[in-house]
């Protein structure tokens, strides 16, 4: 406790509230649209995330957390190896399968990383998810983004997985669905990103250029 370390929203991202029974509450509002949190390893990427996946419930006083709160239409997208899915449309994401198989009516019993991965989302957007909040931890690589030298060799005719990076934007422009992202690993995301928060021994910076 004694090491606890008081969240402190950058200026540029600061809003207020007027709550029934707390008054005027000023913290850190993060914007509609394509948002990445970024820095080292064990410097709270994750730890932010985790917080705002937690902010769709009420928190019991003294929690620390009753102030954080998201968009209750918002949901955690990570990939499930081996999960099933039944009759799923993924085709936005995975098509082209070999020997012709479609995949607008999609099932397996044993889902890979990208398929479960894919299935999560298609499903998130038919119940009415706004926010998609992913962790690259726990995602699959090869759904989130597919670099220069891949494409050389694997050309997009033949790879079936169309990567989220290229998704996330239409996502947002045209479905009014927002994306919140733990990127430690890939700059490519820094292309499609509107807001860019950096993190750092556990405190937060507006980066975005």
């Amino acid at each position: 406790e004694d090491k606890a370390i008081k969240f402190q929203s950058p200026p540029s991202l600061q809003v207020s509230f007027t709550l029934p029974h707390k008054g005027v509450v000023t913290g850190m509002g993060v914007p509609a649209g394509i948002t990445l949190i970024v820095g080292g390893g064990f410097h709270g990427k994750s730890t932010l995330l985790q917080a705002l996946q937690l902010g769709v419930y009420d928190h019991i006083a003294g929690d620390g957390r009753e102030l954080v709160v998201c968009d209750p239409a918002a949901i955690t997208v990570r990939a499930e190896d081996g999960r099933s899915v039944e009759s799923v449309d993924i085709s936005p994401f995975i098509a082209n399968l070999p020997f012709g198989k479609t995949t607008n009516d999609f099932s397996t019993p044993d889902a890979s990383g990208s398929t479960s991965q894919a299935a999560n989302i298609i499903e998130g957007l038919e119940v009415g998810a706004k926010v998609l909040l992913v962790d690259e931890d726990t995602a699959a690589t090869n759904f989130m983004v597919r670099d220069d030298r891949m494409i050389k060799l694997v050309a997009p005719d033949k790879e079936p997985i169309m990567p989220f990076i290229h998704k996330v934007k239409s996502i947002y422009t045209e479905m009014g669905v927002s994306s919140i992202l733990v990127i430690g690993g890939c700059g490519d995301y820094f292309d499609v990103a509107d807001l860019v928060i950096m993190q750092e021994n556990y405190g937060s910076r507006d980066v975005t250029a």
